[in-house]
């Protein structure tokens, strides 16, 4: 069995499928896909693992006595924790391209279908939208009339094994899995195209809590599990291009901070003084102490002198590697900078030049989300069903109510109550039939 792939066939030749599912768990959870998915889930949260194993390396003293009693301090260089910061880079473009295509939800042009969906599937879209841009894929189990969100990774314990078949990749069944902690009981979800067993493991024990159940609704020939994919590539959008420049932008941020809490120091510069490193730091502990000291001659006769000095910390160059990379980041995601849209960048035309490249992204990310949809509904019985994504509009309200009165000759009301922004969609039928009413009335009277 290969340590990173787990296939359905590799279920099937198992001799006990139970202790397959609990091995290859315990595999997958320490293969690369879970380990990715983790660190992506990490990353969403404002959790940067690289930066949170930085540390910094610091002089300090170390005292100790000799065996007349008389206090000795000594240098010692030792690494220390230093600010560990971490940017929301990345929760910041998943939010964006989600909502942007899914926020609205989705629309279905038959209204009692969208309603067997249930009232909460719209978020839960959104949801399984996110998780499948972190971890490449995020799977949807239909089951009893409701979609229920299947992640590759929820944490460091728990998620999802999927198992597709080596001839047509078509995921045939997989194993969820979940543990509260490592004291506690490992719960095992093993999925097959019958039905589903629930599965314990505990002390070396594994117990069947519920048999085979087979599916309320099925798919010919495999398990109600639908997969959303983040793109065409199958992978997550939390690629090493992305990942490199948040740790290149966390890094040169939290080294900042760090170059600033040392030039809170004083540091001295001791001119003519002959005492060793440890006298050094025998006489700055006298220093810090009483804020004095008695004589900083060395014996030679010329004088000692102890000079304060403080650090001044450059940060130009800083602050132009953290606009180039947060500039390159918003490049390589395709993600609309709304902090260039200032200014005479307002109008409608500058908006849509320079939400071209999301746009882009967002069509990519259209087509997988049109085809779980449509997947979803061939369980549902229904293949003559028209799906379309309202997306959230970015535009210039004033400048757009404009353009409407200058059109407003050549279309009717309707028409422009629904392109008004400022006009709720509920609201524009009762709006013009209102109106309606009273031009017919100012018409006969």
């Amino acid at each position: 069995m290969n340590d990173n792939i787990f296939t359905w066939q590799d279920c099937l030749s198992a001799g006990d499928r139970v202790a397959w599912a609990l091995e290859a768990v315990r595999r997958w959870r320490q293969g690369p896909v879970f380990r990715q998915a983790l660190d992506a889930t990490a990353y969403f949260r404002g959790e940067n693992t690289t930066v949170a194993a930085k540390t910094v390396l610091q002089a300090g003293k170390v005292e100790t006595r000799d065996e007349n009693g008389r206090r000795r301090v000594r240098t010692q260089m030792r690494d220390v924790v230093g600010n560990r910061l971490a940017s929301r880079h990345l929760f910041r473009f998943v939010t964006q391209q989600v909502q942007y295509l899914l926020g609205s939800g989705v629309e279905l042009s038959s209204a009692e279908v969208k309603r067997r969906l249930g009232s909460d599937f719209d978020r839960q879209l959104a949801d399984m939208g996110e998780k499948c841009l972190l971890h490449g894929c995020c799977y949807g189990l239909w089951q009893h009339g409701r979609l229920e969100v299947v992640p590759l990774v929820r944490d460091a314990l728990s998620g999802f094994l999927p198992l597709a078949d080596e001839l047509t990749g078509e995921t045939l069944g997989g194993v969820q899995f979940w543990q509260l902690s490592p004291a506690r009981p490992l719960y095992l979800r093993l999925m097959e195209p019958r039905g589903e067993t629930l599965l314990c493991a505990e002390d070396g024990r594994i117990r069947e809590l519920r048999p085979l159940q087979p599916w309320t609704e099925t798919l010919p020939g495999r398990p109600p599990l639908v997969p959303l994919w983040a793109n065409q590539e199958h992978c997550s959008e939390f690629t090493p291009a992305i990942r490199s420049k948040i740790d290149a932008f966390d890094r040169i941020f939290s080294d900042f901070a760090d170059n600033l809490d040392r030039a809170n120091d004083v540091y001295w510069v001791l001119n003519n003084f002959g005492g060793t490193s440890d006298e050094i730091a025998e006489m700055l502990a006298e220093i810090s102490r009483v804020k004095a000291v008695a004589s900083l001659s060395d014996g030679s006769g010329a004088s000692a002198t102890a000079e304060p000095h403080t650090i001044a910390v450059p940060f130009e160059a800083r602050q132009a590697a953290l606009k180039l990379l947060t500039r390159e980041l918003y490049r390589d995601w395709m993600a609309l900078d709304t902090d260039e849209l200032t200014g005479g960048s307002l109008t409608n035309v500058a908006i849509r030049t320079a939400a071209a490249a999301m746009e882009l992204k967002a069509n990519r990310f259209e087509w997988e989300c049109y085809s779980f949809v449509r997947r979803l509904l061939l369980l549902l019985g229904e293949d003559a069903v028209r799906i379309r994504f309202q997306r959230e509009t970015i535009a210039n309200a004033s400048e757009t109510v404009g353009d409407i009165a200058k059109m407003r000759a050549d279309i009717d009301l309707r028409t422009a109550l629904r392109l008004n922004p400022y006009v709720q969609p509920d609201e524009t039928e009762v709006t013009a039939e209102a109106a309606e009413r009273e031009r017919r009335r100012a018409a006969a009277g």
